[in-house]
């Protein structure tokens, strides 16, 4: 495993970093050796987790500079707009994307901005790079002629094919940058259950090759939990292994609409998130901007609480208790001024009442709560429209990152980079159903856990193609 020291004369090159196994840690030392480095990855939750590693190794800022990818090249590319001809806003589309990345590449041909990037930076570090499509390979390698540049990731957590995170490893990037070293010490799990970090371990190895998983056997070593169902929605596996266990708990499942089904299922006891495009709080904000009637604007509430609330109906014989028959009448009341000057107010009201009744079960907490920012930036006028005042909450959620509840049930596409105290996987031969990533999305979700992984399946062995790597 290489250390931080041996790399400041590595030149150009990959160091591969499986989940878990110190790569953060590597990149803020290998940054805190030089004179002025540049740390790049994808993600503002990267970013936030990098600088807190820094700050924590008291490197200066003067001495690293950590900025998301697309970030950096917004700003280099408008720097040098002749050039590079970026698109006049934020990129909007995928199309928009590529013309930034192509057009930057571009400009880093210039020997007059080669002479400012190579004054600006010793070295360059570019982490998650599994992630990265083709033309943010050729960003990374124009980097790399100008200034040492060293990649870290790992095949196995490449998820994004779908987006076109397709490079392969041996193929087309190691050309550019040779192997410098894999990390082998599963440092996350160090100190809460070496045993998990080993076994999570050698499964990878395992999904490398293609071979089975034995998930009985690895029950009676004592790595994890295996419960035998064919069923996602067995509420056992959510619930029973994990009374009286402190912390964070993710159930992880490929299927975003099932997600939502199974915070259902649980009854609020799992809380479902959101993407960060936020679809379903775009589309409440777009129906209500389309009609300033109290009519429309009730609908539009109503959908939205109807997509973030399990509403329970009273049993036979069942009386309404009092306390919800008051709700349910402010309700009413306060929908009636849906159509007064903007709404905002109303709306605030109707918002915070749907959280006060009994029978009424969130498990869309994330949406619900954005919702309520929403309104709250439209009444607040630094928004015209509630679309605007969506965009902004959105955007905002995007660089300060998300709180996530105790218990969450999500895809591994959102929880990826994150870790929890507890993982439930149900169902798991759902993810031989992926038509990409089987593997690897496998293997970046039973990562995620750190204490203990309950893993439900019908059958005792899992296994999957070869990844692509």
């Amino acid at each position: 495993m290489p250390e931080a020291i041996e790399l400041t004369d590595a030149g150009n090159g990959a160091i591969v970093a499986p989940a878990g196994h110190g790569k953060t840690e590597l990149i803020a030392h290998a940054a805190a050796l030089g004179r002025r480095a540049l740390i790049l990855t994808h993600t503002h939750a990267g970013v936030h987790a990098i600088r807190s590693r820094l700050k924590r190794l008291r490197v200066s800022h003067a001495s690293a500079s950590v900025d998301t990818i697309a970030g950096w090249c917004m700003r280099y590319a408008h720097a040098f707009p002749g050039v590079a001809m970026p698109p006049a806003d934020m990129p909007r589309n995928g199309a928009e994307w590529d013309q930034l990345y192509r057009g930057t590449v571009d400009a880093l041909r210039v020997g007059a901005i080669r002479e400012v990037v190579a004054a600006s930076y010793d070295r360059i570090l570019v982490d998650e790079y599994q992630d990265c499509n083709a033309l943010q390979h050729a960003l990374a390698t124009e980097l790399s002629a100008i200034v040492p540049t060293l990649i870290f990731g790992d095949p196995m957590q490449g998820i994004f094919e779908f987006a076109g995170a397709t490079l392969s490893w041996p193929d087309e990037i190691h050309p550019q940058f040779p192997l410098k070293g894999t990390l082998e010490v599963p440092h996350r799990w160090q100190n809460t259950n070496p045993d998990l970090g080993k076994w999570i371990t050698e499964v990878r190895e395992k999904l490398l090759r293609g071979e089975r998983i034995d998930l009985a056997q690895a029950q009676a070593q004592g790595s994890i939990s295996y419960r035998v169902t064919n069923n996602a929605f067995d509420m056992g596996a959510f619930f029973d292994h994990l009374e009286g266990k402190e912390g964070s708990i993710a159930a992880i499942h490929c299927n975003k609409s099932l997600c939502y089904r199974l915070a259902i299922a649980a009854a609020g006891g799992y809380q479902a998130i959101e993407e960060i495009a936020a679809n379903r709080l775009s589309e409440f904000a777009v129906s209500w901007d389309h009609d300033s009637t109290a009519a429309n604007r009730q609908n539009a509430l109503v959908r939205l609480l109807n997509d973030s609330f399990l509403i329970r109906k009273l049993a036979e014989g069942e009386a309404t208790i009092p306390e919800d028959e008051e709700v349910s009448r402010k309700m009413r009341e306060v929908a009636d001024t849906l159509d007064a000057g903007n709404g905002t107010g109303a709306a605030a009201q109707l918002l915070a009442l749907a959280r006060k009744h009994s029978k009424w079960k969130l498990y869309r907490n994330e949406l619900w709560r954005d919702a309520e920012r929403t309104v709250a930036e439209l009444a607040a006028g630094r928004a015209e429209t509630m679309a605007d005042a969506a965009a902004r909450v959105r955007q905002r959620a995007s660089i300060m990152g998300r709180r996530l509840p105790k218990r969450t049930v999500s895809t591994p596409l959102l929880l990826k980079g994150l870790q929890f105290d507890h993982v439930v996987i149900p169902n798991a031969t759902h993810f031989l159903r992926e038509r990409q990533a089987q593997a690897k999305l496998f293997y970046v979700a039973i990562s995620r856990a750190t204490q203990s992984l309950m893993i439900a399946a019908s059958e005792r062995y899992l296994q999957f193609p070869v990844p692509n790597v």
